[in-house]
C-alpha cells in the first residue's frame, strides 16, 4: 500500500537532498538518501526533516537536518504540519540534548537505546595488547593475498564489479534483518567515497563513506565481504581506511547507532508501558541478533554517545513497535 506524504512546502531533488545530509546531518541521516525516505521542508528555515509513516506515525530518522540554531524551529514546524494531519511523531536515534528538549515540550517519553560509535582515526586500533585479535584477522587477510583500495577514478568495468558484490552479499544475508536504508553505491557521488578489497583477481569486500561536515568527518553506510573473502577482509577495510583519513588529518569516523544490550534509562513511561518497552527490546535484540554489531565495533575501542527513541506521548503499545519495525525496514 502507498503510504501518503505529509504536504510539503517544495520538492527536494535527490541531489538537494545528499548536500543537506552532507552539510547538516548526523548518522542517521544516510537514511534520508533512500528514494522510499519522505521529506519534509519547511516554509522559513532552511532545512529538513526526513521520515516515514507507519501505523499512524511519523518516525523520524535523526535529528532535523539543518543549522543547530534552526532544529527547534524546524521541529516545532514539523510538528504543526503532523497535528495538521492527526499523525503522532517518534524521534529515532536523537542525542541527550535534543532528547531532554523533546522530553520538556511534548511532555512525552525518552528511551536510551543505542550508543552512535565513533573513533579518532589518529589512534591506532591495533595497538596495546587488547588488539590481538584484531591484529590476527588483519595479518591473516593480507596473508592470504587481500590488498585494500580506494576507487577514485572512473571505471566502467569495476563498477559493475561492485554492484554485482553488493548483490550478492544482500542475497546471502541470512535471518531477520534491520537496516535504515538501501544501498545505493553510486547515486549522487557527492559526499562519498568508496574502497574496495581484491584477493587474486576478485572484488572480495568493499565499504562506502559518506561525508558529515558539521562533524569533520565521514560515516561507514555499507561494510561488506563476499563468501569468496579471507576471514579479517572487513578488519583490513577498516583498519585501512583508517590508516588513510588519518594520513588526512581527519579526527572523526562514525559506525553509525550500536543497540544496546538491554534498556536501562526511560523517561516518562508508565510503569506498563516501561515494562512492555524493556520486553519488547529484549525480544527484538534476541530476533535480530543485535547483540553481534556492537561485539564488532567495539574492537576498534570506540568512543560513544547515547542515542534515544523521543516518543511525543507516554504511550508506547504494540501497534508503536510495529511501526516502529517497519520504519526501520524490518525483514523477518
Amino acid at each position: 500500500m502507498q503510504l501518503q506524504e505529509l504536504p510539503s512546502q517544495q520538492k527536494l531533488s535527490s541531489q538537494e537532498i545528499a548536500e543537506y545530509v552532507t552539510r547538516w546531518g548526523g548518522s542517521p541521516s544516510i537514511a534520508l538518501l533512500d528514494p522510499r525516505c519522505q521529506i519534509f521542508t519547511s516554509r522559513y528555515a532552511e532545512g529538513l526533516i526526513g521520515y516515514r509513516l507507519a501505523a499512524g506515525t511519523a518516525f523520524v530518522f535523526g535529528e532535523p537536518v539543518c543549522d543547530p540554531a534552526l532544529k527547534i524551529s524546524l521541529a516545532l514546524e514539523f510538528e504543526e504540519q503532523c497535528k495538521n494531519n492527526k499523525k503522532n511523531i517518534v524521534y529515532t536515534q536523537v542525542s541527550q540534548e535534543f532528547g531532554d528538549w523533546g522530553v520538556q515540550h511534548y511532555k512525552g517519553a525518552l528511551i536510551e537505546v543505542g550508543h552512535d560509535f565513533f573513533v579518532d582515526p589518529h589512534l591506532d586500533p591495533t595497538a596495546g595488547r587488547d588488539a590481538r585479535m584484531l591484529r590476527k584477522k588483519v595479518k591473516h587477510a593480507l596473508t592470504e593475498g587481500t590488498s585494500i583500495h580506494e576507487y577514485t577514478s572512473p571505471q566502467a568495468e569495476l563498477e559493475q564489479a561492485m554492484e554485482q558484490a553488493k548483490q550478492t552479499w544482500l542475497k546471502g544475508r541470512k535471518g531477520p534483518q534491520i537496516y535504515l536504508s538501501n544501498i545505493h553505491l553510486f547515486n549522487n557521488r557527492s559526499g562519498k567515497r568508496w574502497f574496495y578489497a581484491i584477493k587474486g583477481n576478485r572484488l572480495v569486500g568493499q565499504c562506502m563513506l559518506n561525508q558529515l561536515e558539521a562533524r569533520g568527518g565521514w560515516v561507514i553506510n555499507l561494510l561488506m565481504a563476499t563468501p569468496e573473502a579471507s576471514g579479517g577482509t572487513t578488519e583490513l577495510l577498516v583498519v585501512s581506511i583508517l590508516e588513510q583519513l588519518r594520513k588526512e588529518n581527519c579526527q572523526y569516523l562514525t559506525f553509525g547507532m550500536v543497540p544496546l544490550d538491554k534498556i536501562n534509562q526511560i523517561t516518562g513511561l508508565s510503569a506498563f508501558s516501561n515494562w512492555f518497552t524493556k520486553t519488547a527490546f529484549k525480544g527484538a535484540n534476541w530476533m535480530f541478533k543485535l547483540d553481534g554489531k556492537r561485539k564488532y565495533w567495539q574492537k576498534y575501542k570506540p568512543y560513544y554517545e547515547s542515542s534515544h527513541l523521543l516518543f511525543t506521548n507516554k504511550k508506547f503499545m504494540a501497534r508503536d513497535m510495529f511501526g516502529l519495525m517497519r520504519a526501520m525496514n524490518a525483514r523477518f
